[in-house]
């Protein structure tokens, strides 16, 4: 019973050893994350300025799609 608890004393604090590792090792460093905001902020301009012709083709596709699941 004592080696069998302490075979999951050990697995977890390896497993919790292991996640803190990997939490370190995916930290995302600033200088990445200004650079992300920045080309968001670049791409959110232009998708403001969508086609008449495409909004209107989407709605109506959209109208035809809930009328038919009726």
């Amino acid at each position: 019973m004592l080696l069998g608890m302490g075979l999951v004393y050990l697995f977890l604090s390896v497993l919790i050893l292991g996640v803190h590792l990997v939490a370190k090792w995916c930290r995302e460093e600033p200088k990445a994350a200004e650079s992300l905001k920045a080309k968001d902020a670049n791409s959110t301009g232009r998708a403001n300025t969508l086609d008449p012709k495409l909004v209107a083709a989407i709605s109506l596709a959209v109208q035809q799609y809930r009328s038919q699941a009726k």
